[in-house]
């Protein structure tokens, strides 16, 4: 894998942010890694990598449940 900077990775994510995701609102987490892995700064089964890093300074995680409070799916949300 090439050498990537965290704040390449920031950029990233708050261009993903102002460009797909309302105010306020947050990406489903399996679409943001796709996104992440075409653009190149991401590959796939890694961890603790820029990308992860960038995430944890920038996001927080939310699950999403149904009306009974079972699990749907979790989204990514700008701090």
């Amino acid at each position: 894998m090439k050498n990537i900077k965290v704040e390449w990775c920031e950029n990233f994510i708050k261009a993903v942010f102002k460009k797909h995701v309302p105010e306020g609102g947050g990406i489903y987490t399996e679409l943001f890694w796709d996104m992440a892995e075409k653009s190149g700064l991401w590959e796939r089964g890694t961890y603790g990598s820029p990308m992860s890093k960038a995430l944890g300074k920038l996001t927080t995680i939310e699950a999403k449940h149904d009306d009974n409070g079972n699990y749907l799916y979790s989204v990514f949300k700008i701090a």
